[in-house]
């Protein structure tokens, strides 16, 4: 009985994480207001719920509005990448359901899967994206190939990552109001996933990473090493 009430209890802990993913989430929805914004928003979101992953996530807003900062260039440009990709294989698959209604036959089938597996690859890579981004410094070129490279060597983990997004697409149709707390739970879950990949992919290498603390102070320790370490 004592133990429910130890704050170092796992119970407590989950709630605690939960509890920022609230604030989290609703920083998210002010920041992305402006919409161009919504890049940087992201960024800053998953950098949060990666150290989550690792408990050393730090104050939330303090945190949130430093990686903000930091990931605001980077974040910005690959939010809009996504959109145009969105948009232009939204496009091609309208086009080639079009030509599958007119003409039919094999050739508006093959369009059709064509179309449909190069839009299904993109979003998987797309998973992928912004944890990459805020844990590892590396190249665009670097940054697209390791996405796509972890999207299809870890199926099982990409399949369950869109079925969470399937389950926070059901959460904002039938609570729309609060969308942005679906949207925080997504990332939130969808984190620890992501970071178990990373631990099992030695090939992407680490960086130097982030010597400086959540306050911006060096930190006195060494990184941890094998499961326990900080991947930035």
């Amino acid at each position: 009985m004592i133990q429910l009430f130890d704050p170092e209890n796992k119970f407590w802990q989950f709630f605690s994480k939960i509890t920022d993913v609230a604030c989290l989430s609703f920083l998210w929805f002010l920041t992305s207001l402006p919409l161009v914004t919504i890049g940087a928003s992201t960024a800053a979101f998953y950098d949060f719920t990666m150290r989550q992953a690792q408990n050393i996530e730090g104050t939330v807003l303090r945190a949130y509005f430093r990686s903000f900062r930091k990931h605001w260039k980077r974040g910005t440009v690959l939010w809009l990448g996504l959109a145009a990709g969105l948009v232009f294989f939204a496009a091609d698959l309208l086009a080639a359901w079009n030509f599958f209604l007119v003409r039919g036959g094999v050739l508006g089938v093959v369009m059709l899967g064509a179309v449909g597996c190069c839009a299904l690859v993109f979003l998987c890579c797309a998973f992928y994206l912004y944890p990459l981004l805020v844990v590892y410094e590396m190249p665009w070129k670097e940054l697209l190939l390791n996405s796509f490279f972890l999207s299809i060597g870890n199926l099982h983990v990409t399949i369950t990552l869109a079925v969470l997004m399937i389950l926070a697409a059901a959460g904002i149709f039938f609570l729309s109001g609060l969308f942005f707390f679906w949207v925080g739970l997504y990332l939130f879950f969808s984190s620890y996933f992501l970071y178990g990949v990373f631990l099992h992919c030695p090939w992407l290498g680490m960086e130097d990473g982030r010597d400086d603390g959540e306050d911006g102070s060096s930190g006195g320790d060494a990184a941890p090493q094998g499961d326990e370490m900080w991947l930035v």
